[in-house]
């Protein structure tokens, strides 16, 4: 998730009727209907949809220091490989000179523009999926891996590690934090003691929930390759079925059966690294604990406008909520 502060300045330049002339700006690189440009949300990216010959179209964007180019065309070429070999993937788009990812200068600063396809279908909550849908979408992430599995190391070099990941989190903890510290110290040391072989471990899509996927009856379409990085394929269903564990992790949930039943339908998984589902979740919370922690850099302030209060409240209040469970484990 980006830094509060980011997000603020980009929110600003956005209208009444959900237009930014700073999109206008960054999308006019591109193709697309007069008018159509609208905000669609900010997390780790600003996400605006839009209209080209009218199909709806995706413009994602962020702050040139956020990104590392190099991990944004290994992302672009992963799409690529994943749409020639029958994976549905949100397609990137070409600007009009001839790049898929373009650098441009605002009054605001250098940003990094994406342009995908939209495609159909519903994006569901998890309380709205039937039994035949968890086998889908463990179905899915299955076809996902295998393909993953064979596809060349080439490709994506330069995306992130959970070793990047955790060396992130050492590097943002300030030191007052001591019980997140530990967890760090326990979660990198069982990490490290993992077994990795080409079989168990690969690059991964990192953030497999609902949200970033587009059901169409029978088949599944993925968006949202942005954080795919190498690690454990276990830790890929543990990501996403969090919305199942989010109290804790259960194998014997039927909704986490299903899923997994229709996982092996497609690949196999490695039945040890799947005991430690609980562990990849604990390393999820600590890595999104640390994000958090880095996006909220600025202060409470009375000035600053409703939606903004209100997110910061939220977030800090997952500090605090994360912070306790923390303290908990390593008392």
């Amino acid at each position: 998730m980006m830094k509060l502060s980011s997000m603020l300045k980009v929110v600003e330049t956005i209208d009444d009727e959900w237009r930014s002339s700073l999109a206008e700006q960054i999308l006019e690189r591109w193709e697309y209907d007069k008018k159509s440009l609208y905000y669609f949300r900010s997390s780790a990216n600003f996400i605006f949809v839009f209209k080209k010959d009218g199909e709806w179209h995706f413009l994602r964007f962020i702050e040139k220091q956020e990104r590392n180019i190099e991990a944004l065309k290994d992302e672009i070429d992963i799409l690529f490989y994943l749409s020639r070999h029958s994976i549905r993937v949100a397609e990137p788009v070409q600007s009009k000179n001839k790049r898929y990812i373009e650098e441009i200068e605002t009054e605001l600063g250098f940003f990094y523009a994406v342009v995908f396809k939209g495609l159909d279908g519903k994006q569901y909550e998890v309380e709205e999926l039937r039994e035949e849908q968890f086998l889908l979408w463990g179905r899915t992430l299955g076809k996902l891996h295998r393909t993953l599995k064979n596809m060349p190391k080439n490709l994506y070099l330069n995306r992130s590690t959970w070793k990047d990941h955790l060396n992130f989190v050492r590097r943002i903890l300030p030191e007052s934090e001591w019980a997140a510290y530990k967890e760090l110290e326990e979660i990198s040391t069982w990490a490290n003691n993992l077994s990795i072989t080409s079989d168990n471990f690969g690059i991964v899509h990192y953030d497999f929930e609902l949200d970033n996927l587009c059901i169409n009856k029978d088949e599944v379409g993925i968006i949202d390759f942005d954080d795919c990085a190498n690690y454990w394929y276990a830790a890929d269903i543990a990501f996403a079925l969090r919305d199942i564990f989010h109290e804790k992790v259960d194998i014997n949930h039927p909704s986490y059966q299903v899923f997994l039943q229709g996982y092996t339908i497609e690949t196999s998984i490695d039945e040890h690294i799947l005991k430690d589902l609980p562990l990849f979740m604990r390393m999820h919370q600590l890595i999104m604990f640390t994000k958090i922690l880095r996006t909220v850099d600025i202060p409470e302030l009375e000035e600053y406008p409703e939606w903004l209060q209100n997110l910061r409240k939220n977030l800090v209040n997952y500090i605090q909520k994360t912070r306790t469970e923390f303290k908990k484990l390593h008392s």
